[in-house]
């Protein structure tokens, strides 16, 4: 006979000589999972370090169960290593009734399900929110390693409940996905296809209610029910009623409703959601890259509201915030709090068209006069250390055939604001501006460049982005910049060689 759950803490408590795999001691029950029951304990082998242990439920304890339980700590497991969003399990094993277990991070705080029921989040909150999970499903969507190669990772049961919000160092908290317990394997050869229905059938896709083959735009469906929850305390479709059939008819042939007008949504955040609501996956976004495309600008637009801080190293950008992006820039003079020598530093600007992204730099006048639009090519190149400190060496090269090409080396450091937001933008407008002054000239640019981003390398800062977001070490930026630098001279030839042949 199995002994019942409610003994463990007996078996296993504070006051009993008896430790969980000799080194875990249950508290008491936290929660309540699809698969079990969760614990407060206490990891003695570990500086006493308050942690969480999952069971599987007795009465799901036949073979099956179990690979399923032992395949959901694997996940959450390799998952949790990759991205902070995910959260993290750091043990699995059976205790002494041979009832399965893992052990993961403990958490504090609320999951969006109690959030919501007390009110709707406000827009900028929900950016904040919306953003981590997006990121925390971005990782589970580029998979794990099987067998040798990547195979993404479908959770199948986003919702408010398994959306947690953990108290940090940071006030505002931070996001952590929960129980991966029916999320699938993506087998490129075989695919995804379900063998019985399982999920939360407010939340599933029409695919998942039909048990179709499922892709990561399965998950995108249900982001966008949880978006719509989280703005209206409401569901976007609703069923007749509470049965499986109900759900079905509603997911394949209801129209979601229309956000309301009240919300003053912006234009681009209600076609997303409206988007993501799509009964046919290939009307969806396809990828969190294109869902963050739409929140990460959004965030930082509303961040600013509320904080009433500006971003800009240009002294004159208050007065000129309404005006076209053209005319800001020949107002513009080199801000005095910069020193008048070739540097190059980074800006953002906020105009009518929107916000953009620039470079400023000084040059000599032989210099400025030889890279002149018309002649000049703008080469763009970024690399990127992640340890010990997540750092960008954005790299502009002008070049002109008949002339030394200029290099214009820049570093953004991903822990800071300005730093964040700009990489931020770039990956949203793929595109920014080179203003070139002249040394000793400060009043006005005399050449203005502009610059695209082609898709590979959006891709690239869109990665960058992500693997910056779960760094939670020491300010060590200096030591990545003198590695960044390092790599950067041992790649120039090669660049110049590239940019020679290809055009010859």
């Amino acid at each position: 006979m199995f002994k019942p759950l409610s003994d463990l803490v007996k078996s296993f408590g504070k006051d009993s000589g008896n430790l969980l795999k000799n080194r875990y001691q249950l508290l008491n029950q936290v929660g309540r999972g699809s698969m079990g029951q969760v614990y407060k304990a206490i990891d003695k082998s570990s500086n006493n370090t308050t942690i969480a242990i999952k069971f599987l439920s007795q009465a799901l304890l036949d073979e099956r169960m179990r690979r399923r339980f032992e395949t959901e700590a694997k996940i959450s497991a390799l998952l949790g290593e990759q991205s902070n969003h995910i959260v993290k399990v750091k043990d699995y094993g059976l205790d002494n009734n041979q009832v399965p277990f893992y052990v993961m991070e403990y958490l504090e705080g609320d999951d969006l399900d109690q959030l919501i029921k007390n009110k709707a989040i406000s827009l900028s909150r929900f950016l904040f929110l919306i953003r981590q999970i997006c990121l925390g499903l971005e990782c589970a969507h580029n998979g794990i390693l099987v067998n040798g190669e990547l195979a993404p990772i479908i959770h199948r049961d986003i919702k408010p409940s398994n959306i947690f919000l953990a108290k940090d160092s940071d006030s505002e908290g931070i996001i952590k996905i929960l129980d991966f317990g029916i999320a699938q394997i993506h087998n490129s050869d075989q695919g995804t296809l379900q063998k019985s229905f399982m999920g939360t059938p407010e939340y599933c896709s029409p695919e998942q209610m039909a048990e179709d083959e499922l892709h990561p735009t399965s998950d995108i469906y249900s982001l966008g029910v949880l978006m719509y929850r989280m703005l209206t305390q409401k569901n976007p479709i609703e069923a007749e009623n509470r049965t499986f059939q109900a759900w079905y008819r509603a997911h394949h042939e209801n129209n979601p409703k229309p956000l309301p007008n009240y919300l003053q949504l912006p234009k681009d955040l209600d076609t997303l959601i409206m988007r993501c609501l799509s009964k046919s996956p290939s009307d969806r976004p396809q990828n969190m890259g294109e869902i963050m495309r739409v929140i990460y600008p959004l965030e930082r637009e509303y961040k600013s509201r509320k904080t009433s801080e500006t971003i800009s190293f240009n002294e004159s950008r208050k007065s000129h915030e309404t005006l076209p992006l053209q005319q800001i820039y020949l107002q513009s003079s080199w801000p005095s709090d910069k020193p008048q020598k070739k540097i190059v530093f980074p800006c953002l600007t906020d105009a009518q068209e929107g916000t953009f992204s620039s470079l400023w730099t000084m040059l000599e006048s032989q210099d400025i006069n030889v890279f002149v639009p018309k002649s000049t090519l703008c080469f763009n190149h970024f690399i990127f250390q992640e340890s010990p400190h997540p750092m960008i060496l954005w790299v502009n090269l002008l070049y002109c055939r008949e002339y030394e090409p200029k290099w214009l080396p820049c570093y953004l450091d991903l822990k800071t604001e300005i730093g964040y937001q700009i990489t931020i933008n770039l990956c949203a407008n793929s595109l920014y501006y080179i203003i070139l002054f002249e040394l000793d000239k400060s009043n006005q640019y005399q050449q203005i460049l502009t610059v695209k981003i082609n898709e590979e390398k959006t891709k690239q800062l869109q990665s960058f982005l992500v693997k910056s977001a779960s760094f939670k070490g020491k300010n060590q930026a200096e030591v990545s910049k003198i590695a960044l630098k390092k790599q950067f001279e041992s790649i120039k030839n090669n660049i110049l060689n590239s940019i020679d042949r290809s055009h010859k």
